[in-house]
């Protein structure tokens, strides 16, 4: 794993990401890459 990196996120994006959450534990990392994920896919679909 590399370092992990600080980023600035709003206080309600912050809150929308943990309403995507599918696990509780799943990480903001984790939410953030299915998301990059879906969103190519769907992409690529067009």
């Amino acid at each position: 794993m590399e370092d992990p990196a600080t980023i600035q996120i709003e206080k309600e994006t912050r809150k929308k990401l943990k309403e995507l959450r599918i696990t509780r534990r799943e990480t903001y990392d984790e939410i953030l890459n299915r998301l990059m994920k879906n969103a190519t896919n769907s992409k690529n679909k067009d």
